[in-house]
């Protein structure tokens, strides 16, 4: 039963909503890559999505107006298609599989981390500018779906969403209210088709109560440091710690 490892949970939900509350993004990742270690992914992923939401919630207050509503319309829609295809995936698709894909979305996410440069503000305008209106519609709808996709299998959209949202010539604050908006809804969505296919059980809950504290004291601790922090710091520890799950994941699904 989930609930024989509670310690373990509350400990792991603590750690990634400090993580998300530090930086604004990594809740799900740092999660479930432990997460997947100790449960099957039918139980973590609908466990992260309603842990989720209060984080995101919180920070999408704190940030609200920072928040560029009208260039995240495609990146909304395409979320909102992609979060079916995703619990398809999960619902239906061997475990072994899944586990192995996680891994590969692991790695992926730490060379986008590692590899992403501080953009200059000018430059960052000229190259947005510079796109044709029909690519930059293209490519937020692509950016969405794959973020809703992998949302709905692993509760993880946030790296097709950070891609897409570092390239554009925003502040920290602007950036981070805006992930929160589309975190809320991958999660929103993805809830509602959980408990359609019969994801939400007694155990789940009971868990998901027991974890809330820590998701909340995590958040408020994370966003505490979030102006104090050196950020590029913790993305690199948290990068080689997703590597070394990744790894595992690959070894022993």
């Amino acid at each position: 039963m989930l609930t024989d490892m509670l310690p373990a949970f509350i400990a792991t939900i603590f750690a990634a909503s400090l993580v998300q509350g530090a930086t604004g993004f990594g809740f799900a990742l740092v999660a479930v890559s432990v997460l997947s270690l100790l449960t099957p992914l039918t139980h973590a992923t609908p466990l992260l999505a309603l842990l989720n939401v209060p984080v995101s919630t919180y920070l999408l207050l704190k940030l609200r107006r920072s928040i560029e509503w009208p260039e995240l319309v495609g990146l909304l829609v395409g979320v909102g298609v992609g979060v079916p295809f995703g619990v398809h995936v999960l619902v239906n698709w061997p475990q072994e599989v899944l586990l192995r894909i996680l891994a590969v979305v692991l790695f992926l996410a730490v060379a986008r981390s590692l590899t992403r440069k501080q953009e200059d503000p000018v430059d960052a305008v000229e190259s947005a500018s510079e796109k044709p209106a029909a690519l930059k519609a293209a490519t937020s709808l692509g950016a969405g779906w794959a973020a809703g996709a992998l949302g709905g299998a692993f509760g993880t959209s946030g790296p097709p969403l950070i891609a897409y949202v570092y390239c554009r010539p925003w502040s920290k604050e602007q950036r981070t209210g805006s992930l929160q908006a589309l975190f809320l809804l991958c999660n929103v969505c993805a809830i509602s088709l959980f408990a359609a296919n019969g994801l939400y059980t007694r155990d789940l809950f009971i868990t998901s109560a027991a974890c809330l504290p820590a998701t909340l004291v995590g958040a408020l601790a994370g966003f505490a440091l979030f102006r104090r922090l050196p950020r590029r710091g913790l993305e690199v520890f948290v990068a080689v710690f997703l590597t070394f799950v990744g790894i595992k994941l690959l070894i022993w699904a």
